[in-house]
């Protein structure tokens, strides 16, 4: 059960690392070569904030959930019952 908790933190770690990390740099690495001409396709200013946005957003929604499950173990070990 603690395995779940533990995943979801992992994830919110990779989210909150790719939303920290350079967008654009990362565009250019992983996207630009599908297009025969990158600098037409970049994205905008807008779109890279929007991204790192999402993705911080996603991130601190992992954590929330995370912290949930981790609260919540005990209701559900016990069956239900409340203390």
């Amino acid at each position: 059960m603690i395995g779940i908790g533990i995943f979801m933190l992992l994830i919110a770690l990779w989210l909150g690392g790719m939303g920290l990390a350079d967008q654009k740099a990362l565009w250019w690495r992983f996207q630009a070569r599908r297009f025969s001409d990158p600098e037409a396709n970049e994205p905008s200013e807008a779109g890279y904030r929007g991204r790192r946005i999402l993705l911080l957003s996603c991130a601190a929604v992992m954590v929330a959930m995370a912290v949930w499950w981790f609260t919540d173990i005990d209701y559900f070990e016990s069956g239900g019952l409340r203390d």
